[in-house]
């Protein structure tokens, strides 16, 4: 049975393709509206490929984010010059500070709160940038401070098993018994299934499961109204 609950931060708990196609938007106003979601899927793809480089040395972490635009939209064959593709981080920062919880997401949230189920976020990513996201957010109504994990603050990145395993000891709840909500089938889909979780994919993008790859999660969930559905009905979390 499940007794904690665990989530993703980033696409998980907000709608991450909002800021980002704003931010497309004020700088490409002429790439297509209908490929944003897309276009949205690749820059996440090269965000996560791309992200362990940034945290060895290999790139700094303004090459890392300059290259996952630039690589997602040359797959377009959308080349922009590099004043542009420069300028791109600033307005999906800016875009970013207007983030806020789906509806979904606060009703989930106050019924767990309601139901004192503990709850926790472990998110990859840089201190300052998450806990701005989390700070906007207003999400410690919710979830305590000390049960938030942000990977560079313990030096450990998903989809390594042992960032799940720090979360067990500050929540005090055996593997087999928490349950992570994602949206990264690598990250997180991987990263919880291999520390001994229950997983629920939440991939309200549509992707497809990453090649050789097989469908290890114990449910996928494709929008924000399912996944209160999931988290609010009796008997739901039973498995």
């Amino acid at each position: 049975m499940i007794q904690g609950i665990v989530f993703d931060l980033d696409d998980t708990l907000y709608e991450q393709q909002a800021p980002f196609a704003s931010a497309i938007s004020e700088l490409f106003p002429t790439f297509p509206k209908s490929k944003m979601n897309a276009l949205f899927i690749r820059f996440r793809h090269y965000s996560d490929l791309h992200y362990m480089k940034s945290i060895t040395g290999e790139w700094t972490l303004e090459k890392m984010r300059y290259e996952r635009i630039r690589l997602a939209l040359q797959d377009f064959d959308f080349l922009p010059d590099d004043p542009e593709l420069d300028s791109f981080q600033a307005a999906y920062d800016r875009a970013l500070q207007t983030i806020s919880l789906p509806s979904e997401i606060v009703a989930s949230l106050n019924f767990l709160k309601q139901q004192k189920v503990p709850l926790g976020i472990i998110t990859n990513g840089p201190v300052g940038r998450q806990q701005d996201k989390l700070d906007a957010l207003q999400l410690t109504r919710f979830i305590a401070s000390k049960n938030i994990i942000i990977s560079d603050a313990v030096e450990i990145q998903k989809p390594d098993p042992e960032i799940f395993h720090l979360m067990e000891k500050r929540l005090d709840i055996a593997p087999d018994s928490l349950l992570y909500i994602g949206d990264s089938f690598d990250n997180d889909v991987i990263g919880a299934k291999t520390a001994g979780w229950s997983v629920w994919w939440f991939n309200h993008q549509n992707r497809q499961i990453p090649a050789g790859q097989t469908a290890i999660y114990d449910k996928e969930i494709t929008s924000f109204k399912e996944l209160n559905e999931a988290l609010t009905i009796k008997n739901s979390l039973q498995n």
